[in-house]
Formats: structure tokens, sequence, C-alpha cells
């Protein structure tokens, strides 16, 4: 009896550390907090960026990265990443003023709101893990 006791206290412990490892390994694996997808966008605003005088460029390629910047903040909100929230605000706001900018033919203003928006992913990156 105390053999079997014995033996099913350690199975029970091995499971256990088996299941704090896997779940270690999760976080490590698949917790980045949005930051995959804040690359992403930060790729697109930089080619947004690099269209200086072509406001039609400028627009899709905003677009495209606040797509991304919006699936960030999906994974930001499930992953409680609180802390990168305040720099994903920015770039969203920012976005949005830079597509909006480019609609009316005023590249020059888009381009700054996309400088903006672009620091703003860059801090959220830098404090990611």
């Amino acid at each position: 009896m105390n053999s079997l006791s014995a033996h099913l206290i350690l199975v029970i412990f091995s499971l256990l550390f088996n299941t704090l490892a896997n779940a270690s390994n999760y976080k490590d694996d698949d917790f980045d907090g949005g930051k995959r997808w804040m690359l992403e966008a930060i790729d697109h605003a930089k080619t947004a960026k690099s269209h200086k005088a072509h406001a039609h460029h400028i627009h899709e390629h905003a677009k495209e990265s606040l797509k991304y910047v919006k699936k960030a903040e999906i994974v930001a909100i499930e992953q409680n990443n609180t802390e990168g929230r305040v720099h994903i605000t920015t770039a969203i706001q920012h976005l949005v003023k830079a597509i909006n900018q480019a609609d009316d033919g005023r590249s020059r203003i888009a381009i700054e709101h996309l400088s903006i928006a672009l620091e703003a992913m860059r801090q959220f990156t830098e404090h990611q893990h």
C-alpha cells in the first residue's frame, strides 16, 4: 500500500511539474503582447512614409498599417498588456489623421502624422519582452 501511495504521489508531482513547464514555455512562445502585429504595422507605415508626395500610396499603406495596429491592440487586450495600450492609442490616432490628410491630398501633413505614429509603434515594440 505504501508503495502504491508513493507511486501515486510521484505521478502527481510529475504531472504538476510537466504542466508548469509547459505553461512557462507557452508564455515564452506565444505571449508577445501584440508585438508581431505591430512590427507588420511598422513595415507598412515605413512604406507609406516613403511615398512622400503620393497621397494615394500614403493612404493605402497607412490604412494597412492601421489594420495591423488594431490587430496588435486586440492581442494586447487579450494578453492584458496595459503598458502598451498608450502607444497603440497614439499610433491609431495619428494613423487615422494621416489617412484623412492623405485623402485630402495633404501628403506633407500625412507624413508628419505617420512619423508620430511610427514613433509610438517603435516605443510599443521596445517595451515588449
